[in-house]
C-alpha cells in the first residue's frame, strides 16, 4: 500500500511539473499575443481620437464662416462619433475573440501533453510491474508460489 501512494505521489508531482513547465513556456508567447492586440486596438482607438480631434477643428472653421457651414460640421462630427464607436466595438469583439481563440489552443494543447504524460505513466509502472513480479519470480522458486504470483500479477493488470 505504502509503495502505491508513494508511486502515485510521483506521477502527481510529475503531473504538476509538466503543467508548471507548459505553463511556463506557454505564458509569454500568449500574454505576448494578448498584449499586441490590446496594443492595437490602443493604436486604432488613439488614431479614432485624433479624428475626432480632427473633425473638431473643423467645426470651429465653419462656425466661423457661417450658421449653414455649422449644421454641416455638426452632421460630420456625430459620423465620425458613430464610426469611431462602431471601430471601437468591432476592435474589442476581434481582440476578445482572438483572446478566446488563444486560451482554447493552449487548453487543447495542455490536455494533449497531460494526456500524453498519462500515457507514459501507464507505461512505466507496466515495466515496473513486470520487473517486480520477475524479481519476486526469481527469489521463490517454488512452482507453486511462482503460479500463485503469476495470477496475482495478471489479476492487478
Amino acid at each position: 500500500m505504502e509503495h502505491i501512494q508513494h508511486e502515485l505521489f510521483w506521477k502527481t508531482v510529475n503531473t504538476v511539473i509538466l503543467i508548471a513547465i507548459l505553463y511556463w513556456l506557454l505564458k509569454k508567447p500568449v500574454s505576448k499575443f494578448i498584449s499586441d492586440g490590446i496594443n492595437a486596438v490602443v493604436s486604432r482607438f488613439e488614431r479614432a481620437k485624433q479624428e475626432k480631434e480632427e473633425v473638431l477643428r473643423l467645426l470651429k472653421e465653419a462656425e466661423r464662416k457661417s450658421e449653414e457651414a455649422k449644421a454641416e460640421a455638426e452632421r460630420i462630427l456625430q459620423y465620425s462619433k458613430e464610426l469611431a464607436a462602431k471601430e471601437r466595438e468591432q476592435i474589442i469583439a476581434e481582440a476578445k475573440q482572438t483572446a478566446e481563440r488563444i486560451i482554447r489552443m493552449a487548453d487543447e494543447e495542455i490536455e494533449k501533453e497531460v494526456y500524453k504524460a498519462k500515457e507514459e505513466l501507464k507505461k512505466f509502472a507496466a515495466r515496473k510491474a513486470v520487473e517486480i513480479a520477475e524479481a519476486k519470480l526469481k527469489a521463490a522458486a517454488n512452482p507453486e508460489i511462482n503460479k500463485r504470483l503469476i495470477e496475482s500479477t495478471l489479476q492487478k493488470l
